[in-house]
């Protein structure tokens, strides 16, 4: 595997993992205002904003990404 191949590898396994973290972040207001006991943050909509542009962040990486790799490969002859 070259070296720019291994990168592109590592950015997507990353972006793929942020897709569920951010989405935990989304809901993490929700969960716990029907929890007892929980201290409530400084900056409520912080965590709900941070993993709405995670979310977008990564969707857009992976989808530019793989049409990227589409678009070189239909370039490839047979």
């Amino acid at each position: 595997m070259s070296e720019s191949a291994l990168q592109r590898s590592i950015r997507r396994g990353t972006a793929v993992l942020l897709v569920p973290l951010s989405l935990l972040l989304i809901q993490v207001e929700v969960v716990t205002r029907n929890l007892s006991g929980v201290v409530e943050s400084s900056l409520p909509g912080l965590s709900r904003g941070v993993g709405v542009a995670l979310l977008v962040a990564a969707l857009l990486y992976l989808l530019a990404s793989g049409a990227r790799q589409l678009y070189l490969a239909a370039d490839t002859p047979f």
